[in-house]
C-alpha cells in the first residue's frame, strides 16, 4: 500500500492495515457500533502509527448537511482521527483502560473534495481513510504517560484529504472521580438525566443540518459586532452523546462552532451554509462545559487567525471566525474556524430559494 504525498512525489510506502471490520469499541470510547469508524492501527516505530478507518456512505449525522461534505464532512475526518488517538493510546501507549481523556487542543484542515455537492456518490460502499501518525512531547508521571502530542496526515484514494494535531492529557480513573466529584460536591451529573433545553431552537437549515436533533443553537441573536447564541445540548443524538457523560464533549463543541460560524458568514454578507464548508479549525480548551450551566456562544470576524491552517485557509480566500465559549461567567474555550465556498459549487434547491427571496 502507498500513498502519494504530492503530485511530484514519489509514492511513500505505508503498512499494510486491514479495513475488514472495526476495532474494539471500548478502545475508541464508542458503544454504538454505527458510530465506531476505526478498523486497524500499526506501529510503525516508537513515536509513529498508521490507522484505517471506513467513512460510512449516507451516515445519519455526519452526511445530514443541506450542501458541501455530505460523505466526507470534515467533523466525521476529526472524529477518525480522535479514535485513532484513543485507540493507539491504549494499545501502544499504555494508558490504562479507565483513564480519563482531556483534550487540551487540536487544530486541523482538510482538503475540500473535488465532488460537486449535488453528485451522486462515487460508491455505494464506505470510503476508506487512511491515517499516519507522529506522536511527540510525552508526559510521565512516574512510569505512567500522561500526555501525547499527536500530528496525524489523512489519506483517501492514494491523496491527502486533512491534517489533525491535537494535545492530550490522561488522567486515571480514581483521580478523576475526585476531581469531578469535588467540583460538584458529589457524584457530577449525567446526559442521560438531562431535562430538554428551554429556549428558541435555530431553524436547521439556517446552519447547513437536514435534522433538528444535529441543530445545535438556541436563541440566536444577530448583532452589529457578533452573533451569539446558547449551545442546544443533544443528549439525545447517539453520534454527539454516544454513551453517558458528566459534560459537553469537545466534539459537540466543535460541532456548535461550526455552526455559529456559518450562519454568521451568511449573516455578514457571505454565501449561505448548503454553499459553504468547514476549511480549517483550531480550539484550546480550558474548563470542562458543565451539563448544569448554559453555555453562552459569541462568533465575531477573526482579523488575524493565530493558527496556522485557519490563517492558511484565510489567505486562501476563507471567512476566518472566532468562537468563543462561556459559562457561568467565565470562559471555557475559544476557537477559530475557517468557513469557505468551495471552487465550481453548484447552487443547491435551498440555496436558489433563499436568493429568490432575498431578491423579492
Amino acid at each position: 500500500m502507498s500513498i502519494t504525498a504530492g503530485s511530484s512525489a514519489a509514492p511513500i510506502p505505508v503498512p499494510e492495515v486491514s479495513f475488514a471490520r472495526t476495532v474494539d469499541r471500548a478502545l475508541i470510547h464508542r458503544r454504538n457500533p454505527g458510530e465506531a469508524f476505526l478498523t486497524d492501527a500499526v506501529r510503525t516505530g516508537p513515536h509513529g502509527f498508521v490507522a484505517a478507518a471506513l467513512l460510512p456512505a449516507g451516515h445519519p449525522h455526519y452526511a445530514g448537511h443541506t450542501g458541501p461534505s455530505r460523505d466526507r464532512d470534515p467533523m466525521l475526518l476529526l472524529e477518525c482521527a480522535r479514535q485513532a488517538e484513543t485507540y493507539a493510546a491504549h494499545t501502544m501507549f499504555g494508558v490504562e483502560p479507565d483513564a480519563r481523556f482531556v483534550l487540551r487542543n487540536w487544530s486541523a484542515e482538510f482538503v475540500p473534495d473535488p465532488a460537486p455537492p449535488d453528485a451522486a456518490p462515487a460508491a455505494a460502499g464506505p470510503t476508506e481513510l487512511l491515517m499516519t501518525a507522529v506522536t511527540s512531547n510525552p508526559r510521565l508521571v512516574g512510569d505512567r504517560i500522561r500526555g501525547l502530542d499527536y500530528e496525524l496526515e489523512l489519506w483517501a484514494a492514494g491523496a491527502r484529504v486533512g491534517r489533525v494535531r491535537m494535545e492530550v492529557g490522561y488522567v486515571g480513573g480514581a483521580a478523576y472521580t475526585a476531581i469531578r466529584s469535588a467540583r460538584h460536591h458529589g457524584p457530577p451529573p449525567s446526559s442521560d438525566d438531562l431535562a430538554p433545553a428551554s429556549g428558541r431552537p435555530v431553524a436547521p437549515a439556517r446552519v447547513g443540518r437536514v435534522r433538528a436533533m444535529d441543530a445545535l443553537l438556541l436563541d440566536v441573536a444577530v448583532g452589529e459586532r457578533a452573533v451569539t447564541a446558547r449551545l442546544r445540548v443533544p443528549a439525545e443524538n447517539p453520534s454527539l452523546f454516544d454513551h453517558a457523560q458528566d459534560h459537553v464533549p469537545a466534539m459537540v463543541l466543535m460541532e456548535a462552532a461550526r455552526q455559529l460560524a456559518a450562519l454568521a458568514t451568511q449573516e455578514w454578507g457571505g454565501a449561505a451554509p448548503d454553499r459553504t464548508r468547514l476549511a480549517a479549525l483550531s480550539a484550546y480548551f480550558t474548563a470542562y462545559a458543565e451539563l448544569t450551566e448554559p453555555v453562552e456562544l459569541a462568533a465575531a470576524p477573526l482579523p488575524a487567525p493565530m493558527s496556522a491552517p485557519v490563517a492558511a485557509s484565510a489567505r486562501a480566500g476563507g471567512q476566518p471566525v472566532e468562537v468563543t465559549f462561556r459559562q457561568a461567567g467565565a470562559g471555557i474555550a475559544r476557537a477559530q474556524v475557517a468557513i469557505a465556498v468551495p471552487t465550481a459549487v453548484p447552487m443547491t434547491a435551498t440555496a436558489r430559494a433563499a436568493e429568490r427571496g432575498r431578491a423579492a
